[in-house]
């Protein structure tokens, strides 16, 4: 930069005094052959990037990190948890396997909902403790909490949007996908062998009630299984038979582990409420397949 300023003053300079004719004999001579002058040029210099530093880790899923702390706090709870149930044996290793994919789970559900338009700020977070505060009239029941299961200011936070934004997701999850299930009120007549119940289909192929022959099987429940929502059923086969009936049509003999069965459906509905058991049966597999879906196109590297 001082050379160009040299080099631009001296020029300026030139200029003024080319004005006298001394001057400008000396440097302007008829037969002299024009040269080329060099103009100087001014390139910006450059400027530093400013890179975070990367926080102790363990991994990062989709671009968040899983903090070695957070690690060591669910690695310590759960082992905790283990000594009060009286598995002080159970191998250190598979405790930090289990807390590792514990945060990966977590992770997964907090980066879907922030994808999602979830957000949740510290104050917001903050508040909540509050409530907590307010809610038991002790001042300290956060700070004897984060003590007791090894959680920082920062750790606490950071696990309570995890937890937020997981609750979050799962409401969404089973809003998207618990609508209109259908559902079918079932009768079933289960033989221990092929030969009962060949004969029970040969009595209702020829015309007896389904519901009649079964009270002659159980007489206890008269084989009425109530409504079936979708998806719960253990066995596909009875699963993809069950739901292929028309109303007031049996299946043909399918066998199981736990015998020979024949399903009826006496009503088929999309618009009752589930029950609680099997809603609870339902909220798991859709959960757990969604999570499934999740971590084979997540991006997860554990260091």
């Amino acid at each position: 930069m001082k050379h160009a300023f040299r080099i631009f003053f001296g020029l300026t300079t030139l200029f003024i005094f080319s004005s006298c004719s001394v001057v400008n004999k000396i440097i302007s001579k008829p037969s002299s052959t024009p040269t080329a002058t060099m103009t100087p040029v001014i390139t910006d210099t450059p400027q530093a990037t400013w890179i975070p530093t990367p926080p102790p880790s363990v991994g990062i899923v989709n671009q968040i990190y899983i903090w070695q702390e957070d690690f060591d706090s669910t690695f310590m709870n759960l082992q905790q948890a283990y000594e009060e149930i009286g598995l002080k044996e159970k191998p250190e290793e598979d405790i930090k396997k289990e807390a590792i994919d514990q945060l990966i789970d977590e992770t997964i559900f907090l980066s879907a909902a922030r994808e999602s338009g979830f957000s949740i700020s510290h104050e917001e977070i903050e508040q909540r403790l509050q409530d907590v505060i307010a809610a038991t009239g002790d001042s300290n029941v956060v700070k004897n909490w984060q003590n007791q299961y090894h959680y920082s200011d920062e750790g606490l936070f950071r696990a309570m949007e995890r937890e937020i934004a997981s609750a979050w997701m799962r409401e969404k999850i089973f809003a998207e996908n618990l609508q209109n299930i259908e559902q079918i009120h079932t009768y079933q007549i289960l033989t221990a062998d092929i030969e009962s119940a060949q004969k029970a289909k040969e009595k209702l192929d020829l015309g007896l009630p389904f519901i009649d022959l079964a009270k002659q099987f159980d007489p206890l429940t008269g084989g009425d299984m109530d409504w079936i929502a979708k998806g719960i059923l253990v066995y596909p086969e009875l699963e993809d038979a069950l739901f292929s009936l028309q109303p007031g049509t049996y299946t043909d003999i399918i066998e199981t582990n736990n015998g020979f069965h024949i399903l009826y459906a006496a009503e088929i509905s999309s618009d009752r409420k589930i029950n609680e058991q099997s809603m609870q049966i339902l909220q798991h597999k859709f959960l757990a397949s969604w999570l499934q879906e999740q971590r084979e196109k997540a991006e997860i590297h554990i260091f």
